[in-house]
């Protein structure tokens, strides 16, 4: 065999596999693998499976895609695999990083040959990451500084990042249906993190009526932030059941998700989370093709969760008696708050910055005391300056979902944003990077970037599967003949 031959086989045994893994990472089968090695993972606590696995299903995507988009779920279950804070569980996996970090250059130089733009959130970010950086100036001593430094490359540089990869990296082609494969994506990342959720409760073995007592750890985090992620998922579920004809199904899987909500205990997730339920519930009938038969799905849906509660009465109200037991307090917030307000009074221009170190709650894992508030977090710790970089910020992000408001997605993200904004007034969801601030910035580039209105039923799936067009053929074919029957009874 000659060199040249040597070479054009290779090239051909490339072509045939990009042209495979470039299908099958928009199937559903792609996203459950991704999900389901995550969950595994997690659960039998052993990082080199879940760890090795999920780098080897990233680096076989990375060699073959010329799209960002299949590695939403991929970026954005990551964070599922970790079931403890102690570091040296994962460690010693860095070799890893090797063949990962050669992938994704690889992915990078050979999609990267367009031209770039900054898109329409980069310099709010940009404003957002100077009133962070300059935060405190002249307050702070140089080790509070530096220890607000990793959460400042994290949030104020991390976050541009991954904006400017998914905006260059994001194919453009006004066609193709994102919003839907988005929202699939974040569909099972939804689910592993409600059985991540589930496996907890069953492991600690506490009684229904302590659980009010328990703080539920599945090791990324704790009730809260698993209650900020399901008001993202939960949501982008609920827009799924006005995709697809099974619509009960995805709004099944959505009140799930929510009633997850109520599971992880988070006082502010469950008011939030039920608010933005309702409007995504209210927007799923506004937005159905077939309005009769969502009503249908919607009553069957409700029936089911009838059966569920009559088949386990004692327990469901012995948690909500729990919840009830939990109360209302402030759990603190009230003292933060007036706290955050004479910082803001005694340093009104530039705040205390990021590396302040209050006394009335511990700091977080990364050394960062929160306000538990949007707003108290940025007068205090920015003052001024971060309120007018936010205001900025904010003002562009509403722009842009507003612009196409009546659209179905954006209707859904504004549900979104509501839950996760409102709670956020109370929690820390907009000063934590990842998963939070990466997934607003990409929602927020993809309402950008998206400006038609998908809305109606898709079969198949993103008409992107290795077998979708036959199915779409079959489809075409099965419609003509059900209208050339119906016309044969017309006449």
């Amino acid at each position: 065999m000659t060199q040249t031959k040597f070479v054009d086989n290779i090239k051909n045994v490339y072509k045939k596999y990009q042209d495979f893994v470039g299908k099958f990472v928009y199937t559903d089968f792609y996203l459950a693998l991704v999900c389901i090695f995550t969950y595994i993972g997690w659960a039998t606590k052993c990082a080199p499976l879940g760890i090795t696995i999920a780098v080897a299903i990233a680096c076989i995507a990375l060699l073959a895609i010329d799209d960002i988009l299949p590695l939403t779920v991929n970026l954005f279950s990551a964070a599922l695999l970790v079931y403890s804070f102690n570091f040296d569980d994962y460690t010693y996996m860095w070799p890893l990083a090797i063949p990962l970090g050669l992938c994704f250059l690889f992915f990078l130089i050979k999609n990267g040959r367009h031209e770039f733009n900054f898109g329409k959130m980069f310099f709010p970010l940009m404003a957002i990451a100077y009133a962070m950086l300059i935060g405190g100036a002249g307050t702070l001593i140089k080790q509070d500084f530096l220890r607000a430094l990793p959460d400042f490359v994290i949030l104020g540089i991390g976050v541009p990042v991954v904006y400017m990869l998914f905006n260059h990296y994001l194919k453009r082609d006004s066609k193709r249906d994102i919003p839907l494969y988005f929202a699939k994506s974040l569909m099972y990342i939804g689910l592993v993190i409600s059985f991540e959720l589930i496996t907890v409760i069953a492991r600690s073995g506490e009684p229904v009526h302590n659980w009010h007592n328990v703080i539920w750890d599945v090791g990324w985090g704790n009730r809260n932030p698993i209650a900020t992620y399901l008001i993202f998922t939960s949501c982008m579920t609920m827009y799924l059941s006005t995709r697809f004809r099974q619509g009960w199904i995805y709004l099944a899987l959505g009140i799930f998700q929510y009633a997850c909500i109520v599971l992880t205990f988070s006082r502010g997730g469950i008011i939030f989370g039920m608010i933005s339920g309702v409007i995504a519930l209210a927007l799923t009938f506004i937005k159905a093709p077939n309005k009769k038969l969502h009503f249908f799905y919607i009553m069957l849906v409700l029936v089911g969760m009838l059966i569920i509660y009559l088949a386990l009465m004692k327990d469901i109200n012995a948690m909500f008696g729990s919840l009830i037991d939990r109360g209302m307090g402030s759990s603190g917030r009230i003292g933060l708050y007036k706290e955050a307000w004479a910082l803001f009074k005694a340093h009104p221009f530039l705040g205390v910055g990021k590396g302040y170190m209050g006394s009335n709650v511990k700091p977080s894992a990364i050394g960062i005391y929160f306000f538990h508030s949007t707003f108290f977090q940025i007068i205090a710790c920015m003052g001024l300056v971060g309120v007018v970089a936010y205001v900025y910020f904010y003002a562009v992000r509403l722009k842009i979902l507003f612009k196409n408001i009546k659209n179905s997605f954006n209707l859904f993200c504004l549900a979104l944003f509501v839950g996760f904004e409102g709670y956020s007034m109370m929690d820390t969801g907009t000063f934590i990077a990842y998963p939070c601030m990466a997934l607003v910035i990409v929602i927020t580039l993809i309402l950008e970037r998206v400006q038609t209105d998908f809305s109606g039923y898709v079969t198949p799936y993103n008409y992107s599967t290795p077998w979708g067009d036959k199915i779409v053929q079959k489809e075409n074919e099965l419609l003509q003949k059900l209208r050339g029957k119906k016309q044969v009874k017309s006449n």
